[in-house]
């Protein structure tokens, strides 16, 4: 053990964290580590010859003396610490051979994608009364969504397709994983990521076309005629309660919308960034529904829908008050007794969507520079789900 990594090691023990055994990683040493705040690992900490970082994935703040990095490319916060900073001579780094250029993106899982496409080829079809559609008595329209077929190890649970753009610049898109949605809501948490998926920068269109599935697919007119809205929330269900109020077909001589469930607060600025390279959200109005997050969770879901919002020009629909995390769904929720005006309440919600800035200026604590230190939930519904079911 070099001595940089030793003192690394030991400021980390001091300050309360247990780190585990290190395994070999490609530009270093890399230890799971938990600081503490939760039962579970939630950091990673990678030794280089001279630096340390620090990647964080639950909520936490830095510790002193460590200095904020830039964001992992799932959108996790991070800090560094070099030798210099611990007062350590670090040796002259060892000569390595260039590494080969990264991929821009991570290439598909193969077997995931032929088991999502399997079940979905089963072409189960839900209830309207499946416990995800229904869920603290709400109502959601499916949105096409399908079922995990019978005989399925997973039968019952609903299959969410997640899809990514092909490039930046047109508006073709390919599977690239999906999302399951247990049947049995009472579990925490009731949603998985499919082990395999790769969910940077993916969505879940809704509604769900059979056209997506095959060879060239895109996001095209018969999906996104001229003058339908665009809603980018975080959550499906959130997804599919914006569908239920304000699609053409829930009210009569309405504008359509159309919705990307972003699947974590993270996911929305690289869905705004696309959304503004292929053209769509110059013709045609994008609003981003937020989640209503507090100072626990760094007011990450406000904070990022406003950062997509402006990277494309786009407006954002927020739930005032004192609820935290309270979204789309929970607006139509908590008027289970009368679903229209539900729908209506919500309706209303994306129709008042503001200019970013307004929003800064009305939720002007979401954006105080201490805010913006240590991690946030953006990506929780993608890490806590990234195990295989």
């Amino acid at each position: 053990m070099s001595a940089f990594e030793q003192a690394v090691l030991s400021d980390l023990e001091s300050r309360g964290w247990t780190v585990g055994k290190p395994r070999q990683a490609r530009e270093g040493l890399m230890y799971r580590a938990n600081d503490g705040a939760g039962s579970t690992d939630a950091q990673t900490v990678l030794v280089k010859d001279s630096i340390a970082v620090i990647t964080f994935h639950r909520p936490a703040d830095i510790p002193a003396g460590w200095r904020s990095g830039r964001d992992a490319a799932d959108g996790s916060a991070t800090a560094f610490i070099t030798a210099r900073d611990l007062r350590i001579d670090a040796p002259a780094p060892a000569i390595r051979p260039p590494s080969p250029a990264r991929p821009e993106r991570e290439p598909l899982d193969p077997a995931c994608i032929a088991e999502i496409r399997a079940a979905w080829d089963a072409k189960s079809i839900p209830r309207d009364d499946h416990p995800q559609f229904t869920k603290r008595g709400g109502w959601v329209h499916p949105s096409g969504l399908r079922e995990y077929p019978a005989g399925h190890r997973h039968a019952g649970d609903l299959l969410a397709p997640m899809f990514r753009p092909v490039s930046g610049a047109s508006r073709g898109i390919e599977l690239c994983g999906a999302q399951q949605l247990l049947r049995d809501t009472s579990r925490s948490p009731d949603k998985y990521i499919v082990a395999g998926s790769k969910a940077a920068g993916a969505f879940v269109p809704l509604p769900l076309h059979e056209s997506f599935f095959r060879p060239g697919a895109a996001l095209g007119d018969d999906w996104l005629p001229a003058g339908a809205r665009i809603v980018v929330t975080e959550g499906v269900r959130t997804g599919q309660a914006v569908r239920s109020a304000a699609a053409g077909w829930s009210q009569p001589g309405g504008r359509e919308t159309v919705v990307l469930a972003a699947l974590a607060a993270n996911n929305l600025p690289a869905v705004a960034r696309w959304l503004k390279s292929s053209g769509m959200s110059a013709t045609h109005e994008v609003v981003f529904a937020a989640d209503n997050d507090g100072p626990k969770s760094q007011f990450v879901g406000i904070r990022k829908a406003v950062e997509a919002a402006e990277l494309c020009g786009g407006k954002v629909a927020l739930v005032d008050g004192d609820k935290p995390g309270f979204d789309v769904y929970d607006v139509l929720a908590t008027r289970k007794h009368d679903l229209r005006a539900g729908q209506s309440a919500v309706r209303e919600l994306i129709d008042g969507a503001r200019d970013p800035s307004q929003i800064r200026a009305d939720r002007a604590e979401a954006f105080e520079p201490q805010q913006r230190q240590g991690t946030d939930r953006g990506n929780e519904s993608i890490r806590a789900t990234g195990v295989e079911r």
